[in-house]
C-alpha cells in the first residue's frame, strides 16, 4: 500500500473543508448527503488519473459484447503511482453457459492465478473488488449498463458475500456514468472507447477500518469486446486516527491496465 501520496478531504480545495470531512468521517450510512460527499472526494482523486483525447464523430452506443470460449485478451499491468510494471496478465474465456463466462486469468509463467465469473455484459459474478477481497456479487456488480451511451447513469445495491468467509455484505454500492467517447491508444492500437466511471462503496468495514470507497474508469472498445485501458484505485479511513496531523485517510493501490494483444477465439 502506497503511503506517500495520502488523499485527505481537506486536500482537494487546498483549504480545509471541515463540513465535508466531518460528514464523509461519521459512521457510513448510505443516504444522498453522505454519498454525495464521498462522490466528490473519490472524483477528485481521480483528476490526477489518466485522460485520452475525445472522438471527433463518435458512435450512437455501444452494445452488449459479442463473447465466445477461447476469446483472450493480454493486459500490461503498471503501478498508478510509481509508473513501475506489476506484470502481463491474460483472460481466456473458458466456459460460457447461458449468462455466465467464466475466464481464467494468467500470469507470464503460466498458472492460474484466478478463474473469474461474469454475466454476458461484463457485470461481475465472482470477483475480488478492487483492492480487497473475492465476493460473490448478488445480484451482479453493475460494471456496465448496455447499450451504453453519453449520458447515461446507474446507481445499484449488491449483497457480496466474501467467497472466503462466507459473510454477506449488504451495503456494496456501485454508481455509473459515461462521460463520453475518447480516442485511446494502447500498445494493442488504436481504440474509440467509450468511457465508463464507477465510484463503488465496498460495505466491508472493520473494527480499525471504514470500508473501501473505490474508483473504477474503464474504457470500453467495442472492436474487442472489452475494455482496452483501465485505471482502479480506492481509499479507505484508519478509524484508530483521528488526529491533526493524521486524521486517517489512507491510499490504497492504484493500478493502470492496457491491453498488448486480443485474440478472438476462432469460429
Amino acid at each position: 500500500m502506497d503511503t506517500t501520496h495520502i488523499l485527505r478531504p481537506s486536500d482537494l480545495s487546498g483549504r480545509p473543508d471541515h463540513a465535508r470531512t466531518d460528514r464523509i468521517r461519521a459512521r457510513p450510512t448510505l443516504n444522498k448527503r453522505w454519498l454525495g460527499a464521498v462522490w466528490l472526494v473519490i472524483l477528485l482523486a481521480g483528476c490526477q488519473g489518466v485522460s485520452f483525447p475525445p472522438v471527433a464523430n463518435p458512435p450512437a452506443q455501444a452494445d452488449s459484447p459479442r463473447l465466445a470460449v477461447g476469446d483472450t485478451w493480454v493486459y500490461r499491468h503498471t503501478d498508478g503511482y510509481t509508473k513501475l510494471p506489476r506484470g502481463t496478465f491474460t483472460h481466456t474465456i473458458t466456459a460460457v453457459a447461458g449468462d455466465v463466462v467464466t475466464m481464467q486469468v494468467k500470469p507470464e509463467d503460466g498458472s492460474t492465478v484466478a478463474t473469474d465469473r461474469f454475466t454476458r455484459d461484463w457485470n461481475w459474478l465472482d470477483k475480488p473488488m478492487t483492492n480487497i477481497q473475492r465476493f460473490h456479487y448478488d445480484p451482479p456488480y453493475a460494471a456496465f449498463r448496455f447499450p451504453l451511451t453519453v449520458g447515461k447513469s446507474w446507481s445499484e445495491y449488491t449483497h457480496a458475500t466474501d467467497a472466503a468467509s462466507g459473510k454477506t455484505y449488504d451495503l456494496a454500492r456501485v454508481d455509473g456514468k459515461v462521460p463520453g467517447w475518447q480516442r485511446v491508444t494502447v500498445p494493442a492500437g488504436a481504440f474509440d472507447a467509450v468511457f465508463v466511471r464507477r465510484a463503488a462503496y465496498s460495505g466491508a468495514a472493520t473494527y480499525e477500518r471504514t470500508q473501501e470507497y473505490i474508483l473504477e474508469d474503464d474504457w470500453y472498445a467495442p472492436a474487442v469486446n472489452n475494455v482496452v485501458a483501465g485505471s482502479y484505485r480506492s481509499i479507505y479511513r484508519d478509524t484508530t486516527q483521528n488526529g491533526e496531523m493524521d486524521d486517517g485517510w489512507r491510499n490504497n493501490d492504484w493500478t493502470l491496465v492496457e491491453l498488448l494483444e486480443y485474440r478472438p477465439a476462432r469460429h
